[in-house]
């Protein structure tokens, strides 16, 4: 069979102990807020994720470990019975249709816009710091566009409780039937990474190494449950998402790495970069990184495929794409036309530019 530009991109991978992917195109987590109000999924997301079940991996959009690390109210959770119960059914869905699936695990931190409910669910960061100047966030059901406000700081013997409420989702994941987790090491992680909004003075704080802590601690619980073979952690070295500043990027990510791999394989490490493409960052700390590559950038499938070929990455992250095009692998590989993304029907609930987006004509 001939070589087309995207035919490395269709070769399996063997990931963790037993997880075999019958391609390297992998979903990558996009918030779609279609949970119910307590963070409960429904049986439309089982639908949505079912859809998309060839992609050789599912990444599910970003599920928080606590009521105060969610970020939307229809926002998806997995700290409760209820919650894995219902997560397991879009588990199910995947399955019976052949596919892959992973629960992304978060904490949103200082992102936390729940204060403006009738029972305040406040935020909690590194230090008592607001995201600064007019940023804002998309909220669902409450008011539509919102300030943020000054978080609580975490008390020194509260930041290992945090990994705990980590390793907690992970076992509710593995109860669902997920085939693994991805630590988003965003937010309220990325927020100890920082050095504009963490100013802590003790263990967490300060040099690149005490910045890493809360994420390595993170890993340990996490990997406590079922193993390294069972984790993944998505990675932003530099992103300035929610107005976060680091300095000693490369030093800081560099221990996290070097410590992630004295640690064992993961399952595999996920980088995003908004400049993928141009990024000697990446290039600097791929060097660094034992097991698989996952690559996020907003690359050209052609571009994603020729990483894979030179050895750069092991899997490619694709978004947006997924969202209008739920077979999306096949038509990469018949060359067929990706259908556009409906932007205004992103987060505003119901099945409309969710689950209606068509597979391509046979």
């Amino acid at each position: 069979m001939s070589r087309t530009p995207v035919s490395s991109l269709f070769e399996p991978l063997k990931l963790g102990g037993s997880l075999v992917l019958p391609n390297r195109i992998v979903m990558v987590g996009m918030t779609r807020t279609r949970a119910a109000a307590d963070g409960t999924p429904t049986a439309l997301m089982a639908e949505y994720y079912g859809q998309r079940a060839d992609a050789g991996l599912i990444i599910t959009e970003s599920t928080s470990v606590s009521a105060v690390g969610r970020s939307f109210l229809t926002g998806p959770g997995m700290y409760t019975t209820e919650h894995a119960l219902a997560w397991k059914k879009v588990v199910d869905a995947v399955h019976e249709r052949g596919g892959r699936i992973v629960l992304q695990i978060n904490h949103v931190g200082r992102v936390n816009n729940l204060q403006y409910l009738p029972h305040p669910i406040p935020p909690v960061a590194p230090s008592p710091i607001a995201v600064p100047g007019t940023s804002r966030q998309i909220v669902i059901n409450i008011p539509r566009v919102t300030p943020y406000v000054e978080p609580r700081a975490l008390e020194t013997e509260e930041v290992p409780l945090i990994a705990a409420e980590f390793a907690h989702a992970t076992r509710l994941a593995a109860f669902a039937g997920f085939d693994g987790v991805e630590i988003h090491a965003g937010y309220l992680i990325h927020q100890f990474l920082s050095t504009n909004a963490n100013k802590r003075t003790d263990r967490y704080g300060g040099s690149p190494e005490n910045r890493a802590r809360m994420a390595l601690e993170v890993l340990d619980a996490v990997t406590a449950v079922k193993g390294p073979d069972y984790v993944a952690i998505k990675l932003t070295p530099g992103w300035t998402n929610n107005e976060i500043e680091e300095e000693q990027v490369e030093d800081t990510y560099g221990h996290l790495l070097d410590e992630i791999a004295a640690r064992g394989r993961l399952m595999f490490i996920h980088f995003y970069f908004p400049d993928l493409a141009t990024s000697g960052l990446f290039r600097s700390l791929r060097q660094r990184v034992r097991g698989p590559v996952l690559v996020d950038g907003s690359l050209a499938p052609a571009d994603y495929a020729a990483m894979v070929a030179a050895g750069e990455a092991d899997l490619a992250g694709f978004g947006r794409a997924f969202i209008a095009n739920p077979d999306l692998p096949s038509r990469l590989q018949g060359s067929l036309p990706l259908a556009d993304v409906d932007y205004g029907t992103l987060y505003v609930g119901g099945s409309e530019g969710y689950t209606t987006y068509p597979r391509a004509a046979a």
